[in-house]
């Protein structure tokens, strides 16, 4: 029994040698006798990593990612600086000529006396003999009164004289009837000529009218010198 131990012994020491290694890590050979004895033995300690093997042909193109979603909006930077003026362009064509708004009304007129008027009756409307202007014609020469025919603004201006004698007058500026303004003048104890004059600013409206007029009982003065006049005109008109 000793000796087939040892002959084992020995067949084992022959053959360690030329073990090979199997797909499962385990190194098994079968002994070449003539007994079916098969030795399994541990697997070896790991190697060492070879080296790196040559870089491999480029891969063909991948196909194209879709395009992502826009990013937020950055910061808005600063303002550059000025730049220089540019040159002048050509000019554009003339434009169409536009309507002109109409011409605003004009009335004025300027009337002279030149005869004297002497204690009438009852108070009088002046009438005046001399017509400088009359433009628009609102002064009627035959009833001595101004006729607004457009409202508005005006002036008026009126004038008066007493007779060489010891006499006075009263005289006013008559609007529909109402007195506006008035003149008076007073000889006294000298008979001479006393002369002034009165003017106002009155609003009317169409057909409004305005006159001179001298108190009964008074008298005034005028001739060829033509010092009793009356005037007027629109400044602005409504």
């Amino acid at each position: 029994m000793k000796i087939t131990v040892l002959v084992y012994l020995l067949l084992v020491l022959r053959t360690f040698a030329a073990l090979e290694t199997d797909q499962g890590g385990v190194c098994s050979r079968q002994l070449n006798n003539s007994q079916n004895i098969t030795v399994v033995a541990a697997p070896g300690a790991k190697g060492e990593p070879g080296a790196e093997g040559p870089q491999g042909p480029k891969g063909e193109a991948g196909e194209r990612a879709p395009r992502g979603a826009p990013g937020k909006l950055g910061p808005v930077g600063p303002a550059g600086e000025k730049g220089d003026k540019g040159e002048h362009g050509p000019a554009g064509e003339k434009g169409t000529a536009g309507t002109s708004p109409p011409a605003p009304p004009v009335l004025a007129f300027s009337v002279v006396r030149t005869t004297k008027l002497e204690k009438p009756s009852s108070n009088t409307v002046l009438t005046y003999d001399v017509i400088l202007s009359n433009v628009g014609g609102a002064y009627n020469r035959e009833t001595g009164k101004f006729v607004a025919t457009v409202g508005g603004v005006y002036f008026f201006t009126f004038t008066g004289m007493t007779p060489r004698s010891r006499s006075n007058y009263f005289v006013h500026l008559m609007k529909n009837g109402a007195k506006m303004v008035g003149l008076y003048e007073q000889n006294g104890g000298t008979p001479q000529n006393q002369s002034s004059s009165n003017s106002a600013i009155l609003q009317l409206q169409p057909g409004d009218e305005v006159w001179v007029e001298l108190r009964s009982g008074r008298s005034l003065y005028s001739d060829g010198d033509r010092y009793l006049t009356f005037s007027g005109f629109l400044i602005r008109a409504d």
